[in-house]
């Protein structure tokens, strides 16, 4: 995707370049031959080619909404991807039941510790809110200057505070239903670590590209060794995700944890829904009338502009011509190019960048502190 401000001269000559120098000679020839050898029958009137250009225009504007609509549609798509990657990663983090597995001594397993964030949400330190402040004063926490206010200071508007009462040892747990807890066990991490597999599978899916490169450091050798033998490697990695959810859900009992898989469920719906509709653009271009017809007529009107100037411009001719072709030429290559989201072009979604901010959020949440940079535009393009 062109993100820089300024448009590359390497990128517009790359589109437009060769076709309008052979409109510009093609215009220097008749040119020439109108002034200086005197073929007069050059000359045509100019109102057809008038009334040909206002429908050529209305004809590439139609061409160009449509490619532009499925462009939008497919950044819309990879909009969503990240919001339900950003879900389903916190569903398995907050909600994920630890498995009921013991070490080689009889002690249980014990998850690692989740994010600081998450930490601080679950034990906090120090007093917290009183419920008797819901009823004192606006519930601002920024005067009118932007100033933080310390709602602990002694005199504040809300001075009344009390403390978490922390469970006693060997007591429940914080979390939604028995055996829920908020570190991250090895069956979250495992699972958040798929949801970057699976959306940097999606992005080479799309792409045609070779998907385990990319992959391979997501996943065991065992899994990655299963998913060689799938033909639509991302539909494979959420069928899988959903046994392994179903796995971690039958060591436990309790009523509430349908709940919770039909809610974790419907985020792996949403990701399946999302596969679909990106393939529908993939393998669904536009009807090739839509193409054929516009670049035809594009040719044929820019070779029959010279011959209805040239009276008007004689030796400006080329001139005039060179301005109207790369207009209508790069009219008729943008649309060209943004109708095909998926090809890893300079227009394309820029789904590598997407895939690298999936997995900082994603690995960001399970506590980790390496992460990788986000990406770069390059020369002005984000891929």
């Amino acid at each position: 995707m062109i993100v820089g401000r300024m448009l590359s001269w390497r990128i517009v000559l790359r589109y437009t370049g060769r076709p309008v120098a052979l409109h510009v000679v093609l215009a220097l020839a008749i040119a020439l031959g109108y002034e200086v050898v005197g073929w007069k029958w050059l000359s045509v009137p100019a109102l057809p080619v008038t009334v040909l250009a206002a429908a050529l225009g209305v004809l590439l504007a139609f061409r160009n909404n449509s490619a532009y609509e499925r462009w939008w549609e497919a950044r819309t798509l990879w909009g969503g991807l990240v919001n339900s990657s950003r879900t389903l990663a916190r569903q398995v983090i907050t909600f994920l039941p630890a498995p009921r597995s013991h070490r080689s001594d009889g002690t249980v397993e014990t998850p690692s510790a989740a994010s600081r964030l998450v930490q601080m949400a679950v034990e906090p330190e120090g007093p917290a809110l009183a419920p008797a402040w819901a009823q004192v004063g606006d519930g601002a926490v920024r005067d009118q200057f932007g100033k933080a206010r310390d709602l602990r200071k002694p005199g504040a508007p809300r001075a009344n505070l009390a403390t978490f009462e922390h469970p006693p040892e060997g007591g429940i747990p914080r979390g939604i239903i028995t055996g829920v807890y908020e570190g991250i066990t090895e069956d979250a991490r495992e699972l958040v670590y798929a949801q970057i597999g699976f959306v940097n599978a999606l992005r080479c899916h799309l792409r045609r590209q070779n998907p385990f490169p990319e992959i391979a450091s997501f996943f065991r050798p065992s899994v990655l060794e299963a998913l060689r033998e799938e033909q639509n490697v991302p539909a494979a990695i959420l069928l899988w995700m959903s046994t392994r959810m179903r796995r971690v859900y039958s060591d436990i009992e309790h009523p509430e944890k349908v709940y919770l898989r039909v809610a974790m469920d419907e985020t792996l719906t949403d990701l399946t829904h999302h596969l679909g509709a990106c393939e529908r653009i993939k393998n669904t271009p536009l009807p090739r009338q839509y193409d054929i017809l516009p670049h035809a007529m594009v040719r044929a009107y820019l070779a029959m502009l010279p011959l209805g100037v040239v009276a008007d411009l004689g030796v400006l001719t080329p001139l005039v011509t060179a301005i109207i072709a790369f207009l209508f030429i790069a009219m008729d290559a943008v649309g060209r190019d943004v109708e095909d989201p998926f090809e890893d072009g300079v227009s394309d979604t820029p789904m590598t960048a997407l895939c690298r901010t999936i997995e900082i959020n994603l690995r960001q949440m399970l506590g980790e502190a390496e992460l990788p940079p986000p990406l770069q535009p390059k020369d002005g393009v984000l891929y």
